[in-house]
């Protein structure tokens, strides 16, 4: 099979902005800067805005930024993108201080830190998402390990319930996945952040096709008028899960590369964060035999009582 040249025309990849932002040198053109909330905004960035297309308002969820965070570009671009540009083939999203690092695939971190000044420095590896797009695979974000399951993770962080009812809104309306929702949610400990990826469009727009329905029956079941502002960025927690069970049901080709995390903060000590993930993981995976262990003699038990009961009706 003949490979296809990754050229500025057919893939872009957006750069979520909410305020003036230090961006790399995007010398091919493949980066899209967007300003996310763009209608709910006193400023305006000067670039493409998750509202408008050339100017004139177009489909958008744009006054839901505060509550979606980056699926406002999400949304923006499954509505509008190939009006722009009707040849596009393949579709990324990356932050303004969140970009995906193309050195270091075969490392545990999950992220790499760096200054914020050191944002023009990046470079984005054109050859080599060439070649694994041309394989047809996904890029995500390395998943981050916790010392629980992400059912429990987002129980323990954000609200308990929100995570139930999704689950039983996956039951009604798309139980094909509920399968690969208990695999990823309740059965794994690693989580892919930021909603941060590159695909090809056509999986691109039957993933937002799915997302957006979910999340839509979301705002209609849960009453967050009284979340704090942090626990109201909902939609962007759940949609950072849901990735990755729709990339597992799908038995999408994912390959996984950390991310460049810029602060304006100090930089990770990257030893004491390795042995901190190695922990939480290993923890994991020990919770998770014991438990499975126990599952297994319970069912054994519980077996064994039923045979007994069998047993005396006869005599």
């Amino acid at each position: 099979m003949q490979k296809k040249k990754l050229d500025n025309s057919k893939i872009k990849i957006l750069v979520c902005c909410h305020k003036p932002s230090i961006l790399p040198d995007n010398p091919d053109d493949i980066f899209l800067p967007i300003q996310v909330g763009a209608a709910i905004s006193s400023v305006n960035l000067g670039f493409q805005s998750d509202d408008k297309i050339q100017g004139a308002h177009c489909e958008n969820i744009s006054k839901k930024n505060k509550n979606y965070c980056e699926l406002t570009a999400l949304y923006w671009a499954w509505k509008n993108i190939q009006k722009i540009y009707p040849n596009i083939e393949y579709i990324g999203l990356n932050h303004y201080r969140r970009f995906f690092n193309f050195k270091k695939k075969n490392g545990f971190l999950d992220r790499y830190t760096y200054l914020e000044k050191e944002i023009s420095t990046y470079e984005l590896d054109t050859k080599k998402i060439n070649k694994i797009l041309n394989k047809n695979s996904v890029i995500l974000a390395k998943k981050r390990k916790y010392p629980y399951s992400l059912e429990t993770d987002y129980a323990y962080c954000h609200v308990s319930d929100d995570i139930k009812t999704l689950r039983l809104i996956i039951l009604e309306k798309f139980p094909e996945y509920l399968s690969s929702f208990d695999d990823f949610i309740v059965n794994n400990n690693g989580l892919n952040h930021y909603n941060m990826f590159i695909m090809p469009i056509k999986d691109f727009y039957e993933y937002c096709s799915w997302l957006f329905c979910i999340l839509e029956e979301i705002e209609h079941r849960i009453d967050i008028s009284n979340y704090s502002d942090v626990q109201k960025r909902i939609y962007g927690y759940m949609a950072e899960r849901l990735l990755g069970v729709w990339m597992l049901k799908n038995k999408k080709n994912v390959i996984y590369y950390p991310v460049n995390w810029y602060t304006d903060d100090v930089k990770d000590n990257k030893r004491k964060y390795f042995f901190s993930q190695l922990r939480k993981d290993r923890a994991f995976k020990v919770s998770l035999s014991l438990r499975t262990r126990i599952i297994y003699f319970l069912n054994k038990f519980l077996i064994g009582q039923k045979l007994l009961s069998a047993y005396r009706e006869k005599k």
